[in-house]
């Protein structure tokens, strides 16, 4: 399963205003960034798990995710372990647990066309200071390549186990076999790149210049409630730290 692909579904969260659930991860990226203690890490984890629930996305998509990065956070434990105590390095290990879940949980509930516009729209009172058209366009484009690498360095895996790369072998042999398959993925890449690029230009794409939108987002009062919700969640979350 893709962790970062668009999961279809008719639930609430797919529902919704790219907008919301873009405010819903910055409230939640803030607030699991903020929080130091493992209890509270471990209460954000279980909203995020409900948040997979309420969006209809399976588990095994976050746990997935998960496993992806498994490398990434066995290091960081381990540096935070050697550093400190065994609950702050379980403390740091939740928190990038729960940025990754954050991030499957949004690329899964929201097609990339409509997250590019919805962040275009968040930040157009910026538009003065930045390209923000260019920004989210960048943005949409990074999220489209993710699954294709993703496919192509399964395929690509394939194809080399099938010429006798052995990639579960000791340290040395398995990066070697790693290595043999970044290059022709590298190069893919760059490929795709460029058919991106002759195929924006071939279709008239100026930097800068008006575009319409295939999508016309419309707010609606289900977000507005969704929006209050959010807020007076971090308010009471954030008086609750100060009280106790």
């Amino acid at each position: 399963m893709n962790s970062v692909a668009y999961y279809p579904a008719g639930s609430f969260w797919h529902a919704r205003d790219p907008r919301l659930k873009l405010l819903v991860v910055l409230a939640g990226a803030t607030l699991v960034v903020t929080e130091k203690s493992l209890g509270g890490q471990i209460f954000l984890l279980a909203l995020h798990l409900l948040l997979f629930v309420t969006g209809q996305l399976p588990l095994r998509r976050g746990w997935h995710m998960v496993k992806t990065f498994r490398w990434l956070l066995l290091i960081a434990l381990l540096l935070n372990l050697w550093t400190g105590s065994l609950p702050t390095a379980l403390c740091y290990l939740l928190r990038l647990i729960n940025l990754l879940l954050m991030s499957s949980w949004l690329l899964g509930v929201t097609e990339s066309l409509t997250l590019i516009k919805g962040l275009e729209l968040t930040l157009l009172p910026l538009k003065r200071v930045l390209p923000v058209g260019e920004m989210a366009m960048v943005f949409g484009l990074t999220l489209s390549f993710f699954p294709l690498l993703l496919r192509e360095a399964g395929e690509i895996m394939l194809a080399q186990q099938a010429r006798g790369v052995n990639f579960k072998t000791n340290w040395a042999k398995k990066m070697k076999g790693l290595i043999a398959m970044v290059i022709p993925l590298f190069i893919s890449a760059l490929r795709r790149a460029l058919e991106i690029a002759q195929a924006m230009e071939a279709r008239g794409y100026v930097p800068g210049a008006p575009r319409g939108s295939l999508y016309a987002l419309a707010w609606g009062k289900k977000d507005s409630a969704g929006a209050v919700l959010v807020f007076c969640f971090v308010l009471v979350w954030w008086g609750y730290k100060l009280i106790w």
